[in-house]
């Protein structure tokens, strides 16, 4: 496995280089990376493609089995809000939105600058004893709450939150209690939540759980998780009230300790969701249930040659999901990898819903037919001493891309939301892309650490057709530096080229490129376990709407004090 850790090396290289300033909250990793396209509409909504990845969909939309703690927020897959327990510790975070004025409250409503919104959180987890611990949580970020603020502010009866009257996105609290050995990791959370979703129309709905109840247990290579959702929803602008009570979760078994020593390897589960809807809940789920049973094949005849499988079905859709790599023989502190992946399918996610609903229209979410994905690739990495030198390139074809059929656009004059009917539909033609990729890594022990990156790509095809326009290229430059072993500075600055949806509203909205700087500062004091961070995003850039409806991603700082056990 020597060299398949190297492989994750070089792939992995843009991620981690993009992941040393911390995001706002976990689940919000792709705020501070920079190798694709990434659009924020709010906390829960988020188009994500890295650029090397292939094919024009977000990554949030395809469900692979490192997803199955994720939450499923309408059709996507979203690490917000995330309901994994954290270490044993005691921790807080604030922050805002830069532009606030302690004088605006004195000044008449007319003149009132817009106003900044807040991020808050607080928690802990206690030390185990006999191995029983116990958690609680209280976490909610109001930045890009501006998204449809008139019209979500109409919807709902209250200030739809645990604390202030800015109606974000998310805002969430939870208790419960766990056991953890050698052996057994288990827990059980109870928790009320208000969350908005984003949805195929481009409308915010708004869902209060009251309450979610969450257990996982891990015992050995076996992972359960059962999840019940009591889920409130309404919309006062069309006296519309409804309630869906659901059940979901997963069983997964993955290949243990002597089976990844073979040369097959298996790991099989089942993600499943079972709904009981009554009244106006906007989406609709075919026969109230969807069960996904799940397998994934790893071969590894040759130390150097690895064939991946995973592939699921169920009696309405299917998907496949599979890669084959091969590491070139090469000088030491060298890796060359080739490799070829497949992604073919009835549908990138099958456990979504099968309607949305939206008055009397049903919006199918489904498509005819299926997609193929293909893309070869070839990476490099090269060790010189201190310094690293790394590439990846790749072609990619993709036929029966997932998009949606506009058959009208609507924009409310009272409010401005924009508002599009149609089907979900496929694009009947192959879509190329030619990816470039190359960075250099300098290091000196634990004290410093540097990463310059670039990344281009070339598509051909009816991309118009298609839900985004991905950036064609991007740069970036981070650095940390890590003093006395107790004071460490992040940097992170970087491009994008422009990006496009397409299909969003009558006109495109281009997101045009800017230049970002993230910065964070940690003081750590390591006999008491306390870290002290203090972050700084968004800086430089300009202040823009990045998803139609969706928020302003604005200059804003977050603080974090977190006491370890």
């Amino acid at each position: 496995m020597k060299m398949r850790s190297l492989l994750w090396l070089v792939l992995g290289a843009v991620a981690m280089s993009f992941a040393q300033v911390p995001a706002e909250m976990e689940g919000m990793e792709y705020e501070t990376r920079a190798d694709g396209t990434f659009l924020i509409g709010g906390p829960t909504f988020v188009f994500d493609r890295v650029l090397g990845a292939g094919g024009l969909h977000s990554e949030s939309e395809l469900w692979t089995p490192a997803k199955l703690r994720d939450r499923l927020l309408f059709n996507r897959w979203s690490g917000v809000p995330s309901w994994t327990p954290f270490e044993p510790s005691v921790w807080m975070k604030t922050g805002n939105e830069l532009g606030d004025l302690i004088y605006q409250d004195f000044i008449t409503p007319e003149n009132r600058p817009s106003n900044r919104t807040p991020v808050l959180e607080a928690g802990f987890r206690t030390p185990s004893f006999k191995g029983f611990w116990a958690t609680a949580r209280m976490f909610q970020d109001d930045h890009f709450c501006s998204g449809a603020y008139g019209i979500r502010s109409k919807m709902v009866d209250d200030e739809f939150s645990h604390f202030g009257a800015n109606w974000p996105f998310f805002s969430s609290a939870y208790g419960g209690l766990g056991y953890t050995n050698s052996l057994v990791n288990a827990s059980v959370l109870v928790g009320d939540e208000y969350i908005w979703f984003y949805t195929e129309t481009s409308r915010w709905i708004p869902a209060h759980y009251k309450p979610r109840v969450e257990a996982r247990t891990d015992i050995g290579n076996l992972s359960v998780t059962v999840a019940y959702e009591d889920v409130e929803y309404q919309n006062r602008l069309q006296n519309e009230t409804g309630a869906r009570k659901e059940v979901n979760g997963s069983v997964y078994y993955k290949c243990g300790k002597s089976c990844r020593q073979g040369i097959f390897q298996v790991a099989a589960g089942m993600a499943f969701r079972a709904v009981d809807d009554s009244g106006y809940v906007y989406t609709e789920l075919e026969e109230d249930r969807v069960a996904w049973p799940f397998m994934e094949l790893r071969v590894q005849p040759h130390r150097r040659l690895t064939a991946d499988v995973t592939f699921g079905i169920n009696e309405r859709d299917w998907l496949v999901q599979d890669s084959v790599e091969y590491h070139v023989p090469a000088p030491k502190d060298m890796g060359v990898t080739v490799g070829v992946k497949n992604i073919s399918g009835s549908r990138l996610n099958p456990l979504a819903d099968s309607y949305e609903i939206v008055g009397t229209r049903m919006v199918d979410l489904t498509a005819d037919g299926q997609m193929n994905l293909i893309q070869s690739y070839v990476a490099f990495e090269d060790t010189l001493g201190r310094f690293a030198l790394g590439g990846r390139g790749s072609f990619w074809a993709e036929h029966g891309a997932e998009t949606f059929d506009v058959e009208e656009y609507e924009v409310d004059k009272e409010f401005g939301l924009k508002t599009r009917y149609g089907n979900v539909d496929r694009i009947d033609e192959w879509i190329k892309g030619v990816t470039g990729e190359f960075w250099l890594h300098a290091w000196y022990h634990e004290m410093f650490h540097f990463t310059a990156m670039a990344g281009f790509e070339h598509i051909e095809g009816n991309v118009d057709n298609a839900e985004v326009t991905p950036a064609e290229f991007y740069t970036g430059f981070t650095g940390d530096w890590l003093l006395n072993r107790t004071f460490k500075v992040s940097h992170s600055l970087r491009y994008r080229s422009d990006a496009k949806w397409n299909l969003r509203s009558t006109n495109p909205l281009v997101v045009k490129g800017d230049w970002v700087w993230d910065a964070s500062f940690s003081q750590m004091f390591p006999k008491y376990g306390i870290t002290l961070t203090g972050t700084l995003m968004h800086v430089l850039a300009d202040e823009v709407e990045e998803t139609v409806n969706g928020g302003i991603d604005r200059l804003r700082f977050i603080c974090t004090a977190k006491k370890t056990f």
